[in-house]
């Protein structure tokens, strides 16, 4: 670190000389630059925190650092795995790989010669601070690379590190390149065309860095690419030709951005793509035939964004899909037959929306849904024959709305119904409860969590459902509190007293 510090007060002091005397070449000796730097040296020290020149500084000596680090000593000779081996890292020539895992490395170790043929190295979990930029530079053939969890602030490459930025051409000679992550650091800006050289690219992770925009050529040419990790990031924006040519695409993952618009038009090429995460973010609206493109998806993740009104072509065309997540949004209806092309759809998540209404065929088509999450909404009623439109049903969640009752027989198609959740419902047991209270007690081992009680009337409330029977609901005030016809006759004293007198005069 001294010999760092001397050579870096080295070229500033040849700097201010040359600056003062309008040349570009520095006019003092060595001798000389050197008892000026040991003057001044403290007083530079002192001066660091309160001075731009800390910054100027830092990056020049990582600089400095970066050249003096040795790069790896290449062999292309017949017994270049058996030299290998002589160095501190593992050599494994059956799969032409290299690991130096968790060698306390705080530089490429510069005993160890590496094979021209090496596919695969693994520097994860070092101190490596910094790597000269021809480190990798002659290795054609190498598809892999982990520097995980080392302390990367110049070279700048790599997961869990503390990349500031990208260098142009850091991976122009890499073209059998197949594995890119560079997740977890402070990128800001993604240079153009920085992967131009890497078309064999398949895995791209920059996920959790600081991304405020994607230059719409920056991904060009990487028709391989299958995995692009975008998320944690602070894009905006999502410019329409930006995933153009990633027609291998089958994972993206563009979860907790700033994304407020989806231009019509930017998936249109991922027809391969089988999973797209856009989980919170800001979008409000679906533009017509978004995901029309998108016959392979099998998860679309929308969760947790800002989305009020869907409509009924939004997921017509996604007929392969069988997860859809829109939970935690602003939806207030379900239009009537939006699913009817989903018939391999499995899970649909609609918890914590503006939903206060299920009509008849608001899931019509979902002749394959197991799971159906419609809890935390604002529901006050769901059609009596919704649920025949979801045959193969096994989990039900309808806790936490406005449901005073369902209807008769609603429930009794689910006959492959394993859980149900109805809590925290203002139940009102009078006797239009009567059905799923039956229903209740006779299927309480696929009622799960928290029992349903009764929100009331009078001293009802805080009974369970399951406790509730006829004389209890149907069987004096309570039938008549809410102005509600009873589904079986009312018993009171009066007509009690007509059926004896009818008794005694026949």
């Amino acid at each position: 670190m001294k010999h760092l510090l001397f050579v870096s007060f080295l070229l500033l002091n040849c700097e201010v000389y040359a600056n003062e005397s309008n040349e570009n070449t520095c006019e003092i000796s060595a001798c000389e630059a050197l008892e000026h730097s040991q003057m001044n040296l403290r007083e530079l020290v002192d001066s660091l925190e309160e001075n731009s020149t800390k910054s100027y500084l830092i990056k020049l000596e990582r600089r400095l650092r970066s050249l003096e680090q040795p790069v790896w000593e290449v062999s292309k000779q017949n017994e270049r795995w058996i030299e290998c081996e002589r160095g501190p890292c593992k050599c494994r020539p059956e799969t032409k790989s290299l690991s130096c895992w968790q060698n306390e490395l705080m530089a490429l170790p510069g005993d160890q010669i590496l094979p021209h043929d090496v596919r695969a190295i693994d520097l994860g979990i070092n101190k490596l601070s910094t790597l000269n930029k021809n480190a990798f530079q002659v290795l054609s053939l190498l598809t892999e690379l982990d520097l995980f969890d080392n302390d990367l602030c110049y070279c700048r490459r790599l997961h869990k590190n503390k990349i500031e930025e990208l260098p142009p051409n850091l991976l122009t000679s890499l073209r059998s390149l197949q594995t890119f992550d560079a997740s977890e650091n402070l990128i800001k800006s993604l240079p153009t065309n920085f992967f131009m050289g890497t078309p064999n690219l398949i895995l791209l992770h920059l996920s959790r860095n600081m991304l405020r925009s994607i230059p719409e050529a920056s991904l060009n040419q990487l028709e391989l690419l299958e995995d692009l990790d975008l998320s944690n990031n602070f894009l905006e924006t999502i410019p329409k030709f930006s995933f153009y040519d990633l027609v291998s695409l089958r994972r993206l993952l563009l979860a907790e951005n700033n994304i407020t618009l989806l231009p019509t038009g930017v998936f249109d090429k991922l027809i391969n793509l089988e999973l797209l995460n856009l989980r919170k973010n800001h979008i409000s609206h679906l533009p017509p035939n978004l995901f029309d493109k998108l016959q392979n998806i099998k998860i679309l993740q929308l969760t947790n964004n800002k989305i009020s009104q869907i409509d009924v072509n939004d997921f017509r065309r996604l007929t392969n899909i069988m997860e859809l997540h829109l939970g935690q949004n602003f939806i207030t209806e379900i239009p009537e037959n939006s699913f009817v092309e989903n018939r391999n759809m499995e899970k649909l998540y609609l918890f914590t929306n503006n939903l206060e209404e299920i009509k008849e065929r608001s899931f019509n088509g979902l002749v394959s849904l197991t799971s159906l999450f419609l809890n935390d909404n604002m529901l006050k009623d769901i059609h009596s024959r919704v649920f025949a439109y979801t045959p193969s049903l096994q989990k039900l969640q309808l806790d936490s709305n406005q449901l005073q009752f369902l209807h008769p027989k609603s429930l009794d198609i689910l006959t492959q119904l394993l859980s149900i959740k109805l809590a925290k419902n203002p139940w009102h047991c009078d006797c239009n409860i009567l059905y799923l209270a039956i229903w209740v007690e006779t299927h309480k081992n696929k009622v799960w969590d928290i029992e349903p009680s009764c929100r009331g009337p009078g001293d009802l409330a805080g009974a369970l459902l399951k406790d509730m029977s006829f004389e209890s609901l149907c069987d004096g005030q309570w039938a008549s509190m809410t102005n509600l016809s009873p589904r079986v006759p009312v018993k009171n004293k009066e007509s009690e007293g007509l059926k004896e007198n009818r008794k005694e005069t026949s």
